[in-house]
């Protein structure tokens, strides 16, 4: 099922996202992809860009043998610094 905030597309992707990573922390970029409908490399690309920001940071995990990369915010106390 996807959701509706994946209706925004262009400049407001990262907006989305970030919205997106903030309510459901912790989903691979695979998981977000899939419930945005979107492509991973989409995810992927947009996910760099808001690291490079300092809005989110990636944590990578394995699960089941495989290598997955766990998006979450990043804290407020650490955007005020």
């Amino acid at each position: 099922m996807v959701c509706n905030i994946a209706t925004a597309r262009g400049v407001y992707s990262e907006d989305t996202l970030y919205e997106f990573v903030n309510k459901y922390r912790g989903l691979s970029i695979y998981e977000i992809a899939k419930k945005l409908g979107w492509s991973c490399g989409k995810v992927h690309g947009i996910v760099k860009r808001l690291e490079e920001k300092g809005l989110v940071k990636t944590v990578v995990a394995i699960e089941n043998n495989r290598v997955k990369r766990k998006v979450f915010p990043v804290d407020w106390i650490e955007l005020l610094a």
